[in-house]
């Protein structure tokens, strides 16, 4: 028993690298699957958002949903506030999104206004 929780509190799932861009802004984010005995299933998201060229942006917002790929439902949601990220600056960010342990997901993502 001991060992199948020892081996459920990893990574259940290879992680999924994603990049968008909006203008000369630009985030990197992966999320994988994971488990753990005080949360059962989730989806952790990492990454970092950047700005490219000799511009800077203000009140920098970033959306994500955990989106059902079975179904197209959303069963949970995160907007992570940034703030300013200066010229050539590099802001890193991580989050959690609620899942289900018998349900396939995706995270989707989108620049906030």
């Amino acid at each position: 028993m001991i060992i199948i929780l020892v081996s459920l509190s990893g990574c259940l799932g290879s992680p999924a690298v994603h990049d968008s861009a909006q203008g000369e802004l630009h985030a990197h984010y992966e999320y994988t699957e994971r488990w753990s005995i005080g949360q059962g299933c989730y989806e952790q998201v990492k990454g970092y958002v950047y700005t490219a060229g000799n511009v800077s942006a203000d009140a920098v917002q970033l959306n994500f949903n955990l989106v059902n790929t079975g179904t197209g439902t959303i069963r949970d949601s995160r907007s992570i506030f940034i703030g300013s990220v200066g010229n050539g600056e590099t802001r890193t960010y991580e989050t959690v999104l609620d899942g289900e342990c018998t349900q396939d997901y995706r995270v989707d993502f989108m620049f906030g206004k």
